[in-house]
């Protein structure tokens, strides 16, 4: 073999060792690049029993979609050491989360112990039976409406005046929350609660309560009605609306809900007793909004108080199958409740 034929055989072979090396290379880059993009889509609860190795954990993942490559996560976790470190629990993994950011939760985070999810409309004590705990006080709602990015005059009015009860600000939705720190879940609700209406101030600048209208406080006692009263959630911004109407003629609510909420018991249908019960409560006998929130209200409640409906109606009536009959003036409303007859025996609205 000439010198030329050996020195062509050596190019050849280290241009084959560099394409080797570069394709290594890119797939090492490759590997690495998918250990730090986003990879959980949704918020979820992982959890990894005792005695799970490493390697049936990143496999596991994978297999739940939360990671790209368990080989990866775990070749990475056995070169950072942290293999080992994994404990047994429950895990809060959040949207967005890339798999070492997953991978620093199952070391670093404590274990989620409980769940509970609060309906919209819940009462305060519907809300303390769910969760097993005493109601908290108002204090850390105030202290989170004080670092809020509410206008300063509403959150100046709203400290001036604070509510007497938690009833209308626990916000409805799922909680995760350690068993030996119950206050967890109550300050969560009131965060959420606080964060959306800073949202609903943000998207809604023309609102009832920067206006004048309505108090805060009002809002969210006005939100907790329109809850309960409404069950399409297209027909909320109307009701509310409905309400600001009245409220601005002098007239009563007439709210069902509000008599069910004093009388303190499911009813399906109130009696012409019922609603002569003497209570700030009872919106047939006192003028204006309750005495103070019926349950506490979601975010498209919320949301209609923040954007009612403006229309001509003064009236509502039940259908039966969840929507109602909207009138502008009483021989309507008479007329609607004639032909609703039957429904309005078993469950009136107005």
């Amino acid at each position: 073999m000439t010198e030329t034929q050996i020195n062509s055989k050596k190019k050849t072979k280290d241009f084959f060792s560099f394409l080797v090396f570069l394709l290594v290379l890119c797939l090492t880059f490759y590997v690495i690049s998918q250990l730090f993009i986003p990879s959980v889509k949704e918020d979820c609860i992982y959890t990894v029993e005792r005695g799970t190795s490493f390697k049936q954990i990143s496999r596991s993942l994978e297999d739940e979609g939360l990671i790209p490559s368990g080989l990866s996560l775990e070749t990475y976790a056995q070169l950072m050491g942290k293999d080992s470190q994994i404990k047994a629990g429950s895990f809060a993994l959040k949207k967005g989360q890339s798999p070492v950011q997953i991978l620093n939760s199952l070391v670093y985070d404590k274990p989620v112990l409980a769940r509970v999810t609060i309906p919209e409309g819940f009462t305060a004590d519907q809300v303390k039976t769910r969760v097993q705990r005493d109601l908290p006080s108002v204090e850390p709602l105030l202290d989170i409406i004080k670092q809020s990015k509410l206008p300063e005059p509403i959150k100046a009015e709203f400290l001036a005046s604070p509510p007497p009860s938690p009833e209308g600000y626990l916000f409805p939705d799922t909680y995760y929350y350690s068993k030996t720190k119950p206050e967890e879940i109550y300050n969560a609700m009131y965060h959420q609660l606080v964060l959306t209406l800073e949202d609903l101030f943000l998207d809604y600048p023309d609102n009832p309560i920067t206006n004048g209208t309505l108090t805060l406080h009002q809002a969210i006692i006005l939100a907790s009605v329109v809850e309960k009263e409404a069950l399409l959630d297209e027909e909320r911004s109307v009701i509310a609306g409905v309400f600001l109407k009245r409220l601005k003629g002098g007239m009563y609510l007439q709210s069902c809900a509000t008599v069910t909420y004093l009388l303190d018991k499911p009813i399906t249908r109130l009696t012409y007793k019922d609603l002569e019960v003497d209570s700030p409560y009872n919106t047939y006998l006192y003028p204006g909004l309750p005495y103070g929130p019926i349950g506490n209200p979601g975010r498209q409640s919320l949301e209609a108080v923040f954007n009612p409906k403006v229309t001509e109606y003064l009236f509502f009536v039940a259908k039966g199958d969840g929507s109602h009959v909207f009138t502008r003036t009483y021989q309507e409303h008479l007329n609607a409740q004639l032909i609703h007859e039957d429904w309005l025996k078993q469950n009136s609205k107005e």
